[in-house]
């Protein structure tokens, strides 16, 4: 008499399908997480890449997609007469794109639908993407601002703006031929994360330790890079990623992030409210 146990070795067909089922399930739910993470990101860093200035906005268009918000905005360019009210000054087209629940970019097009500016911002701890800033390259979010040398001279800039409930950061780096003859701006936005307001500015104008201190220790969310025909004074420092007031309302949380949250705030309240009914039931008690 054998001691093993009998293992039934015919194949079962409904157990078969039940497993094939939830492998492709599981498929589906790990495909849709890379999508929505690292699939996407890696993405979005590869479509950035492939832009430069002068690029048409149809080309961005393919690499993005539709763009979610589009306003005019006055930029001067150089060889206007400063003194003369207009002169020098063009109508660009503004357009914004929310990169999921990662970032923001944005586009400065001419009339032709150039594309004479263009700016990415990082608003997330997994979007942290290598960039070049001309001949170098920088990780957005990760950073330092001291990672680049100090503001080419005889340029404009550093941007500092501090306000009641706005602020932003950013400077000026020019490479020359090694960087195209681009103008690299690098800063810290309100819009973007993490984010560090420039503390210590007092009406824009800044100690050379206090700009020291505040460069050591504030991390990169957003890059611009520009045409040098641009004067860069008349766009920053908000130039640099997209106005903080016009794309805080939009909800860009994951759903499941989304209705996580709003039932912890549920909980929450409901807490509270007995909490408070339990406290106002005892002082009704020990006052009779």
């Amino acid at each position: 008499m054998s001691l093993l146990p009998q293992i039934d070795t015919k194949l079962n067909v409904w157990t078969l399908a039940a497993v094939l089922t939830a492998l492709y399930t599981l498929f589906g739910i790990v495909r849709g997480w890379w999508n929505a993470s690292l699939g996407k990101r890696r993405r979005l860093v590869r479509a950035y890449r492939r832009l430069a200035p002068y690029v048409l906005h149809d080309y961005v268009k393919e690499l993005f997609g539709e763009p979610a918000w589009a306003h005019k905005a006055m930029v001067r360019m150089y060889g206007g007469d400063a003194e003369t009210v207009g002169t020098g000054d063009i109508e660009l087209t503004v357009r914004t794109w929310p990169l999921g629940t990662l970032g923001y970019l944005v586009t400065w097009s001419n009339e032709n639908d150039e594309v004479l500016m263009h700016s990415v911002t990082t608003r997330s701890v997994f979007f942290r993407p290598r960039v070049a800033v001309g001949s170098r390259r920088i990780t957005l979010g990760g950073s330092r601002l001291t990672v680049l040398s100090d503001t080419a001279p005889n340029r404009s800039g550093p941007w500092p703006a501090l306000g009641a409930r706005r602020f932003s950061y950013a400077e000026l780096h020019y490479f020359g031929n090694p960087g195209g003859y681009l103008d690299y701006v690098v800063g810290v936005s309100d819009s973007g994360f993490p984010r560090l307001a420039p503390i210590g500015c007092d009406r824009d104008r800044w100690s050379t330790e206090e700009l020291e201190s505040f460069r050591r220790r504030a991390r990169i969310n957003s890059l611009l890079v520009a045409s040098s025909a641009i004067d860069l004074d008349s766009v920053m420092p908000y130039g640099i990623a997209p106005d903080y007031d016009r794309v805080r309302l939009l909800d860009l949380r994951h759903p499941a992030r989304a209705a996580l949250r709003n039932s912890l705030l549920r909980m929450a309240y409901r807490l509270k409210h007995f909490r408070d009914r339990r406290r106002s039931t005892s002082l009704t008690g020990v006052r009779e």
